[in-house]
């Protein structure tokens, strides 16, 4: 039985077109009948497909207006009383007698998953069948692959100045990039690194703005403001920008969701960038955060603005990994209610294990200063002291990366440089063996190679649905 059945003129290559886009477009979330499945006699086929299919797309063409097959497909419908939602491919009337129908515009469409007219039509679909499955990992973002790592530079305890660190990751071609806009005020920003951020982006790198606040509060400056933010951003080359948080929510999940929502159209005004929100958690008066309603706010914020992410900081997740992971399994199965996928990026997150647990949980996105901080093991994807490099510069001797390799006899490079491109190389690779992992539902495996076989059983022992 199919949850979709698709009618549509096979004289109108437009329509055709369409036809095949929205077969492969639904078939992840429903099951899609369409006349390119039918082998044998075509009647036969329609009237054993029809009375079990759970709704009807028609899809308005010209040629479907004077389509004899296709009238005769809509009357078998409306007699067997099908939810019909029709679909305009191109500037026509629909056929008479279904002229009422509430009609889907896909005038300009051509297969893209996040058009406006597409997205509407999930909806409707959603409403009459529900779908068997979530929406398919999707990333919000044109050139970035989930689960995404992003390489983030700060001027608080960090072995690289913001501008030598920006550097070294145009040099290693790094593609994803996060810099604080703390660093970017003017008065604080290096000459350079307008230039060097210019570069990466020409080399197709992801250049995401942080709000500063995380600089700004681990240095008690109470000067740091929405109004800094904006003036950070002027000439900032960059492609996104996180709004500038709300950093004590109402304890109102309601009036929370409204703080965020405006906080993101205050810096909308700042960027003609997208910005993503960042939800933060309540705290309670243990010390704790309420988490009680924060997938709730998240799906609510999700749904009115359809961001390529929403952010949550992962130590506002829970005391501890597992209970960190619990969280994200929460969010997630909250937004898998939504017709559409929607990413969640954790900010503060750069340590391989938690980043390959967090993202079986249903995380998409990270970010973390582990790069340029501490020393990454490229056999276990542990972290160490950065002094402890001594113990590892083998690995980086034989690096994929050339450019690692070369370094390490460099010696225009000093010890933090070669620290700092062993760790990329690392990270990197990682990053890409965890897309490979989530892309081919593999990321079970990866865990739990990573992990080890006992860490990885107390991890399934505590977190049951972890991989479900």
């Amino acid at each position: 039985m199919a949850d979709v059945y698709i009618v549509y003129s096979s004289r109108d290559p437009l329509a055709a077109a369409a036809a095949a886009h929205l077969a492969a477009l639904l078939r992840p979330r429903w099951t899609v009948f369409w006349d390119d499945m039918i082998v044998g006699d075509f009647v036969e086929a329609i009237e054993r497909e029809m009375p079990i299919a759970g709704c009807v797309i028609p899809i308005w063409s010209p040629a479907a207006r004077n389509s004899e097959s296709v009238r005769d497909e809509l009357a078998l419908a409306r007699k067997l009383n099908k939810d019909m939602v029709p679909v305009r491919v191109e500037a026509c009337n629909a056929p008479y007698a279904y002229g009422q129908l509430s009609t889907v515009e896909l005038l300009d469409w051509n297969g893209e998953s996040d058009h406006d007219g597409f997205k509407q039509l999930v909806r409707k679909l959603a409403s009459v069948v529900p779908a068997r499955a979530p929406a398919p990992r999707a990333s919000g973002f044109a050139d970035v692959k989930l689960p995404a790592m992003f390489l983030s530079v700060s001027s608080h305890e960090t072995h690289l100045k913001p501008i030598e660190a920006v550097r070294a990751l145009r040099v290693f071609n790094a593609k994803t990039v996060l810099v604080s806009a703390y660093d970017l005020l003017p008065e604080r920003r290096h000459k350079g690194i307008v230039r060097e951020l210019t570069r990466l982006r020409k080399q197709g790198a992801v250049v995401l703005v942080d709000s500063g606040n995380y600089e700004a509060y681990r240095r008690s400056d109470t000067t740091w403001t929405a109004a800094s933010f904006k003036t950070a951003l002027e000439g900032i080359p960059h492609d996104y920008a996180f709004s500038f948080d709300v950093l004590r929510p109402s304890k109102s999940p309601t009036v929370a969701v409204r703080e965020i929502l405006a906080a993101v159209a205050r810096d909308a005004q700042a960027t003609t960038k997208p910005v993503i929100p960042i939800v933060h958690a309540p705290k309670k008066r243990d010390g704790n955060y309420d988490l009680d309603h924060i997938p709730s706010m998240i799906r609510e914020i999700a749904d009115q603005l359809g961001p390529p992410l929403i952010a949550i900081p992962e130590r506002e997740l829970g005391p501890g990994l597992v209970a960190s992971a619990r969280t994200v399994r929460r969010i997630r199965a909250a937004l898998d209610t939504l017709t559409f996928y929607q990413p969640i990026h954790l900010l503060g997150t750069g340590n391989p294990w938690s980043i390959a647990i967090l993202a079986a949980a249903g995380a998409d996105s990270f970010d973390g200063l582990e790069w340029c901080r501490v020393v990454a093991d490229d056999v276990t994807r542990r972290l160490y002291h950065f002094q402890q490099f001594d113990f590892f510069a083998y690995q980086a001797r034989v690096a994929s990366s050339p450019v690692t390799a070369a370094a390490m006899d460099d010696d225009l490079v000093d010890f933090a440089g070669k620290v700092a491109f062993h760790n990329l190389d690392v990270l990197t690779r990682f990053a890409a063996e965890l897309q490979t992992g989530a892309a081919s539902n593999r990321l079970e495996a990866l865990v739990r190679e990573l992990l080890g076989r006992e860490n990885a059983t107390q991890l399934a022992n505590q977190i049951p649905d972890l991989f479900a």
